[in-house]
């Protein structure tokens, strides 16, 4: 739409709302924009060339990297700041799957459509990826204004065998470059991954007889008390953390050094998953707010709307638990607000649109709830959460940006899908946007 649709579209902007940046991916999908169907080709970097690099890396035409510098400068100079979201560890690329993430099961994972290979922090080859792609970025994209890494955690949503949740996935990585990186530190994968089998198969279990539901609610106490029990699953979580920060780090060497002749100004942020949820899913954004200049957490509808719930559904399937009391059990484990007495499906047969399940799970409440994990950052370190306008749900909209605006932030990321930045709808969010 940008690149077809450019001077409507920085129209309506201009017209309709208060947007004042746009942000654009670092890659042409090649897939169904809303239905996030099945991808017709990898997924192509918005490059020019690939020189200097002795790995496969897709790259746009010719004509459509000239067709986004375009796009860009006419936004800069209509007023509007660049920012380029790279998901570095999506890899468009059939013939890197050996650098791909290794669940428990010993299974390579690949990531969203359009990306053959979900890439593991640790390969050598993921990380020389990297280094080269946000060189290029930073060099190639000149009127960018702020570089946001994303998706610099382990999956937790995979849901290509839809309704069914992939609980395997979520326990990555345990391939050979994490057992060497292991080693060098003093750990024994083999171990992580031998308490990793045996929590999925306590998983797989089942309930006693008599006994159904969940806890209530989990406390402190309760968290402490399972790792306890899985000392070595606590390890494995902050080694895989850990592996995720030095391997940001590494990216971030490389960006600002090629902005050091390309782009002196350029700012570097990190778009993160709920603050309470991120470091279970690797992302320290606690230790690399020293090294970035913007923080971005992400108050995303699909984690309560989709991941949380087809979890639970899938645990419940495996223990016979009851799948209700382990969603309440999730949503105040994580600060995630009370949410809905009754979810409301997007579609009537029940499937995803926009990567939701359900409409109504998010609580606007999560905004104050989140604050006690950024408190420590709050005046030290820019902070522009990231919100998601689904649905052309207004009245929701408008009660997320009332939600940011009480915690005090007076600026925000607002993700949406192609119907939300039509004409039409864009003159309907005259006054909320």
């Amino acid at each position: 739409m940008a690149l077809h649709e450019s001077e409507r579209l920085l129209d309506d902007l201009s017209r309709y709302t208060k947007v004042d940046g746009i942000e654009l991916l670092d890659f042409f999908p090649r897939q169904d924009p809303v239905g996030h169907g099945p991808a017709s080709g990898p997924a192509p970097r918005v490059l020019p060339s690939k020189r200097g690099l002795d790995l496969d890396l897709p790259l746009v035409r010719r004509d459509e990297f000239k067709a986004a510098l375009r796009f860009m400068g006419e936004a800069k100079s209509r007023g509007f700041k660049v920012t380029c979201n790279l998901a570095p560890l999506w890899l468009g690329s059939d013939k890197l799957r050996g650098s791909s993430l290794m669940d428990v099961t010993g299974r390579r994972l690949s990531g969203p459509a359009g990306f053959p290979v979900y890439g593991c922090p640790n390969d050598p080859n993921v990380r020389r990826y990297g280094e080269f792609v946000i060189r290029q970025l930073v060099c190639n994209w000149p009127d960018m204004d702020i570089l946001a890494f994303d998706h610099l955690e382990y999956p937790h949503m995979l849901l290509r065998a839809h309704p069914k949740f992939d609980i395997e996935s979520t326990l990555s990585c345990f391939c050979p470059a994490c057992d060497e990186a292991a080693l060098k530190q003093g750990f024994d994968l083999g171990r992580m991954l031998n308490s990793a089998k045996l929590f999925l198969a306590y998983l797989s279990r089942g309930v006693s007889p008599g006994k159904t539901g969940a806890p209530p609610s989990v406390n402190a106490d309760d968290v402490a008390n399972f790792f306890v029990r899985w000392p070595r699953l606590a390890e494995w979580l902050s080694f895989r953390m850990d592996s995720m920060t030095e391997y940001c780090r590494l990216l971030l060497e490389a960006g600002r050094d090629a902005a050091r002749t390309c782009n002196p100004k350029l700012q570097f942020g990190l778009e993160f998953q709920l603050p309470s949820m991120s470091q279970i899913m690797g992302t320290d954004f606690l230790t690399l707010s020293f090294n970035l200049d913007i923080l971005m957490p992400k108050f995303s509808d699909h984690l309560p709307g989709s991941a949380i719930p087809l979890f639970a559904q899938e645990v419940a399937s495996r223990t016979g638990a009851d799948r209700d009391s382990l969603v309440r059990m999730i949503r105040d484990a994580f600060d995630l607000g009370p949410g809905p007495k009754r979810y409301t499906p997007c579609l009537p047969s029940g499937g995803l649109t926009h990567l939701l399940l359900y409409s109504n799970a998010f609580d606007s409440s999560v905004v104050a709830r989140q604050m006690k994990y950024l408190k420590t950052l709050v005046g030290k370190v820019p902070i522009q959460p990231c919100i998601w306008e689904s649905c052309n749900d207004n009245e929701g909209l408008r009660r997320k940006i009332e939600a940011l605006s009480s915690a005090g932030f007076d600026g925000f990321l607002l993700g949406s899908w192609p119907e939300g930045v039509t004409s039409e709808h864009l003159r309907a969010l005259k006054g909320i946007l």
